[in-house]
């Protein structure tokens, strides 16, 4: 018990800080950008919103290249070496301080995620109407070129609508987001742990941008998609309607795991030799 309320209150008083402030502020703003154009034509054509959006804005390489750089500014603080951790480590062990680490870097995913979807509802109010169906604004969207006339900043396809019901599209859709999120925050703790804190935010970055090159390269290196983590966002990509060779829902997932695992090992196994670099910062 005393462990459990430990490891809460260790993701609790790291989670809730001018990261997680200026991650909200920057999703938010990225996603009135584009949402508020749906919204625009939602109001001229009477049609009300469903909540389902988030999926659709998946599909946009930029948006993953934005949610890709801020998850990488809310994981900066890794490898978590402020000066408070300091007891922690001695009181607990290195062992047990590198499984909290990364019960804490989940955590954070999983919250983060929720987050991104709450975040992408506000901007559709007052259109908003909770609807269990993809209502007929997201249908005319796909089906016309309504978008293209009222300059709607988001792609609707028809192919992701008919895959699978709104609450299944956010249930895929939110899982990877999840994964997307916690495995580049591993990535990162690892990197951290085996090289520098330095390596590990270059790292991250890279597998932002990675995001924008598989965009623009798909046609011809496809292999590009089964280590692009946040291109995984976009759903059409696991349905195997963008490229054919391209990891599937359930190959992300067993990616996901083995690669947590060798990450775990060797962030365990390094940090018995690490030298370690304390620091004042937040």
């Amino acid at each position: 018990m005393n462990k459990t309320k430990h490891v809460w209150q260790d993701f609790v008083n790291n989670f809730f800080s001018r990261r997680l402030l200026f991650f909200c502020i920057f999703q938010f703003y990225i996603l009135h950008y584009y949402i508020n154009s749906v919204k625009r034509f939602s109001i001229a054509a009477d049609y009300p919103a469903s909540p389902w959006i988030l999926p659709f804005v998946g599909q946009n390489v930029y948006f993953l290249f934005i949610y890709g750089i801020s998850v990488i500014y809310f994981y900066s603080n890794i490898p978590f070496m402020q000066r408070n951790e300091m007891y922690a480590l001695i009181r607990e062990g290195r062992k047990k301080w590198v499984y909290a680490k990364i019960l804490r870097i989940w955590m954070s995913a999983v919250s983060l995620s929720f987050i991104e979807v709450v975040l992408s509802i506000l901007p559709l109010f007052p259109c908003l109407e909770w609807t269990a169906e993809w209502g007929k604004l997201y249908n005319s969207l796909a089906m016309t070129n309504a978008g293209l006339e009222y300059n709607v900043k988001l792609s609707f396809s028809y192919e992701l609508i008919i895959e699978h019901d709104p609450f299944m599209t956010m249930l895929i859709f939110g899982i990877i987001l999840c994964i997307s999120t916690g495995l580049v925050g591993m990535i990162m703790f690892a990197v951290s742990i085996c090289v520098n804190r330095t390596t590990a935010v270059l790292m991250g970055t890279f597998l932002s941008v990675l995001s924008v090159v598989f965009a623009n390269l798909y046609l011809y290196q496809q292999w590009i998609s089964f280590i692009s983590p946040f291109s995984w966002m976009n759903l059409l990509l696991l349905y195997g309607k963008v490229c054919k060779n391209a990891p599937s829902f359930s190959a992300v997932i067993i990616m996901a795991a083995i690669s947590v695992f060798i990450l775990s090992g060797l962030s365990l196994k390094r940090i018995y030799i690490k030298d370690l670099d304390w620091t004042d910062e937040e």
